[in-house]
């Protein structure tokens, strides 16, 4: 896939608004857009790639005009060097939680999605945001409830964020759900956002849906893709089980992918399942 993306979709992405980007395309020569047949601008996915990691160092003090020059690979690399300082802005979040402060919570992930763009927002701090408040809570340094207050924002921002890109889809078609004891639905909740992103036609069923149910929904909406969500919570022999099950009722030509904290051990699947360990993989 090599998707091209409006400067709506850019801005949105990247936190860079249109004019600034048009600034830049006259001052630095860079971006330099193709056309439709409209003439609106349609950016690559390398250049979306390079001008989030503009935005990100600007957050850091860098100007833009000694940036412009360098490929990816430079930036990302001046990038890594400031990886102290973001480790350090993600440890905020855990004591935020334990002070019960929702608004402080609320500002501090607007901030992160408004500087770092959807997807390495997804990506990267709900990602890592994820795993360090799930080992909190095996440390028993978190409670429950703290960690419930967490994913609710997660999912009311996430959300927010799918529903002002609904756009024109193309394929594939996927459904996201979970199967029966998956009562996790934000992992479902990450990998739409990043599909939606790409312009996928994207259809979620929300959690812990019943394997005929699926098989029927998956038939009656002619979907190419079946995408489903592992939490660390649930059994991995279970979902190899569910996952070769699956694979058994639904048509040859409709895919299975699946990926969660449980599969992370890469257990031996059906042929035909495709794990999908991280949202990179499933960006590809």
């Amino acid at each position: 896939m090599n998707p091209h993306y409006p400067i709506a979709a850019v801005e949105r992405e990247t936190g860079i608004p249109k004019d600034l980007l048009r600034q830049w395309e006259r001052r630095y020569q860079f971006p330099l857009p193709a056309r439709d047949d409209k003439g609106d601008r349609l950016y690559s996915q390398q250049e979306l790639d390079k001008l989030r990691l503009i935005r990100l160092l600007m957050e850091r003090g860098k100007r833009p005009g000694k940036l412009m020059a360098l490929d990816s690979a430079e930036l990302q690399q001046m990038l890594d060097s400031h990886a102290g300082d973001d480790a350090a802005e993600l440890g905020q979040l855990l004591p935020l939680l334990r002070q019960r402060n929702l608004h402080a919570i609320r500002c501090w992930l607007l901030q992160r999605l408004a500087s770092q763009g959807l997807r390495q927002f997804v990506c990267h701090t709900v990602t890592q945001a994820n795993f360090d408040i799930g080992q909190a809570w095996e440390r028993g340094e978190l409670a429950v409830h703290e960690e419930h207050l967490y994913t609710e924002q997660i999912q009311s921002l996430l959300r927010q964020a799918i529903h002002d890109m609904y756009a024109d889809p193309r394929p594939p078609r996927v459904m996201l759900t979970t199967v029966p004891g998956e009562q996790h639905g934000l992992g479902c909740l990450m990998v739409e956002a990043v599909l939606r992103l790409d312009g996928c036609d994207v259809i979620p069923f929300g959690t812990e849906m019943p394997f005929q149910e699926i098989i029927e929904a998956a038939n009656s909406h002619q979907v190419d893709v079946v995408g489903l969500s592992f939490s660390a919570a649930f059994p991995a022999t279970d979902a190899v089980v569910a996952l070769a099950g699956l694979r058994q009722m639904l048509p040859a030509h409709i895919a299975i992918w699946a990926g969660g904290a449980a599969l992370c051990g890469r257990p031996e699947v059906a042929e035909d399942v495709l794990l999908t360990l991280s949202l990179d993989e499933v960006c590809a």
